[in-house]
């Protein structure tokens, strides 16, 4: 083979396997787009689902201070499909919420303030999951449940 046939095939192979590797790294990323189009639609109905939960617990029950099983069944179905959906930080945030509910009882009531802040942080992360901005809603996202309770800022100055 003469410089020249090498050159030739050269210039016709290359622009081919080009071609094809960009046709694959283009599949790759179509296909990552739609998964990930799938999984944000998901998260914002289960996140919509959370947060109607909540607001329909608030606004049923402002006087009742302890959480019925209902809910705590509720949540446990919601957290199952966020297994599945729900980053990292919501998962955890989660599991902070469930670990105190835990750990309240009888005895040892759960004190409304923690509720509420544990509540407010797991919807500030369901609002950084889905790329929401959540500058000014206070320390772990507080704001969020403040329109819910007339006497939200006596709460929170507890302790």
């Amino acid at each position: 083979m003469t410089t020249t046939t090498i050159i030739t095939l050269l210039s016709i192979i290359l622009p081919l396997i080009g071609a094809g590797i960009g046709y694959l790294i283009k599949q790759n990323i179509e296909k990552r787009k739609e998964l990930l189009s799938e999984v944000h639609k998901e998260r914002r109905e289960l996140y919509q689902q959370f947060v109607n939960l909540i607001v329909d617990i608030f606004k049923q029950s402002k006087a009742k201070k302890d959480i019925d099983k209902e809910f705590i069944n509720t949540l446990y179905e919601i957290y199952k499909k966020y297994i599945l959906y729900g980053s990292p930080a919501v998962i955890n945030s989660f599991a902070d919420f469930f670990q105190y509910l835990y750990s309240t009882n009888e005895v040892q009531k759960s004190d409304t303030k923690i509720m509420l802040e544990l509540l407010s942080r797991i919807m500030v992360e369901m609002r950084k999951d889905l790329g929401l901005e959540n500058k000014g809603l206070g320390q772990n996202g507080n704001q969020l449940l403040r329109a819910m309770f007339t006497d939200y800022n006596k709460i929170m100055e507890q302790k």
